[in-house]
């Protein structure tokens, strides 16, 4: 599942090599918030919490990230603090793409301007998958077709300007999957849990949410929206004669508010990348299913470009009547 290409490591690799130290006047702040916008124990808490270590080795002496989860309002919370923050450096925060982008078009005025925050690279882009508890009767996505043919499958998950809402009403379409969302979850571990104790049928989240719950036995991957699954034995966009599932990507990029300048945007890239390609940390994906994707901030903001293509091509799905 870990993938640093060479590509990538060469894009951001110039950059990389710079010691953090030699720019440390531009960090004017010993401590850095580092808002996570979902609750504990999810995708984005485990990308944040394990790449914090990584990126304070490469940042000057003495300076502190501190976690804060910040959940509310599928991720909008989070981004508009980081919005209105001062961009001294002093906050960052992961953001939900495209959930953040989906929030943006369904509410207008979400209390901020994606097009306007300072990209300081990307954590990871994870593909989603299908799960359901270790004790339920669904064994496999043909059980979710029978069962969409008796009656509605429901599906719990996070609000409706989250990730996981859209990748579930996509493929839902996709599918042809009769599905009814139970919303009002706060972060993937919660919805997936919520799952395995009945209050749903079936979680589609991404990934790396599922895979240490399956290797506890608590929850069964019945199939991958991957190109090509990482699972053995289990089905892939391909093999569910939908490859355009393959599309549904959760990026998990982080910003700072508009206007940082760019000597600090540099020293926190920097830092974000060597965490990154930190051996500990490419063990630690690689154990969990996760995807590493470092990046520069100019390619973050071409992945913001074409995350926006994606969802205007879904936007009346997504923005349908519940």
């Amino acid at each position: 599942m870990v993938n640093i290409g060479r590509r990538t490591l060469m894009a951001v690799g110039a950059s990389a090599l710079l010691p953090a130290f030699a720019a440390a006047a531009g960090l004017p702040h010993k401590d850095i918030t580092f808002l996570i916008p979902y609750a504990p124990g999810g995708g984005f808490d485990a990308y944040v919490r394990t790449a914090i270590p990584h990126m304070i080795d490469a940042l000057p002496p003495g300076t502190r990230i501190i976690p804060v989860n910040l959940d509310g309002a599928g991720g909008a919370k989070a981004a508009s603090q980081l919005y209105h923050a001062k961009p001294d450096g002093s906050m960052i925060s992961v953001l939900n793409m495209p959930g953040a982008l989906i929030l943006q078009m369904l509410q207008g005025n979400a209390g901020y301007d994606l097009s306007r925050f300072s990209w300081i690279g990307n954590l990871g882009s994870d593909p989603y998958a299908v799960c359901v508890g270790m004790e339920s009767p669904i064994k496999s996505m043909d059980d979710v077709m029978a069962l969409s043919k008796k009656r509605v499958v429901k599906f719990p998950c996070t609000g409706p300007a989250s990730m996981a809402n859209a990748a579930t009403l996509i493929a839902n379409k996709l599918l042809g999957i009769r599905g009814q969302i139970i919303s009002g979850y706060k972060g993937s571990n919660d919805y997936i849990i919520g799952t395995v104790r009945g209050d749903g049928d079936v979680a589609i989240s991404s990934l790396t949410s599922m895979v240490g719950l399956a290797q506890a036995g608590i929850v069964r991957i019945i199939a991958t929206f991957e190109d090509k699954s990482s699972l053995p034995g289990v089905p892939d966009a391909h093999a569910l004669g939908q490859p355009e599932l393959a599309q549904l990507v959760q990026y998990r990029p982080v910003a700072a508010p508009p206007g940082l300048p760019a000597d600090v945007t540099t020293i926190l890239a920097d830092a974000l990348t060597k965490a990154l390609t930190n051996p500990e940390m490419v063990a630690w994906a690689k154990n969990n299913g996760a995807n590493l994707e470092p990046a520069t901030p100019e390619a973050t903001k071409k992945m913001l470009a074409g995350q926006t293509e994606f969802i205007n091509k879904w936007k009346d799905v997504l923005s349908a009547p519940a």
